[in-house]
């Protein structure tokens, strides 16, 4: 699924939701997560979390990207901290939703 962020009628950007083989919860996330960072090479630099988020700060090769949570939406995407780095969280989605990797992930 793929969902497009807007900001005063100007597209920011396209962000995929990364795909998880059980659904993913606010209190399963954060194991999640820690797999996701670990099999695509991520440094975590920052967690916040929220009544209803987790928003992650990540770095991959100098770029910064947010892996972030919602609970109401059941969902989760990587969202680039700043417009240079959009580039490097879609290849790191398409590396975490790749169908091979995704199958390894099954528990």
């Amino acid at each position: 699924m793929a969902i497009t962020i807007y900001a005063s009628n100007t597209m920011l950007s396209t962000t995929t939701m990364l795909m998880a083989a059980q659904p993913l919860t606010f209190t399963s996330f954060s194991k999640w997560a820690e797999q996701l960072i670990s099999e695509l090479g991520l440094e975590l630099i920052e967690r916040e979390q929220g009544a209803d988020y987790h928003q992650w700060l990540l770095g991959f090769e100098g770029s910064r990207i947010f892996l972030c949570f919602q609970h109401y939406a059941d969902c989760a995407w990587l969202q680039p901290f700043c417009a240079a780095d959009q580039e490097v969280a879609d290849w790191l989605t398409l590396q975490w939703n790749r169908p091979a990797a995704a199958i390894s992930r099954k528990p």
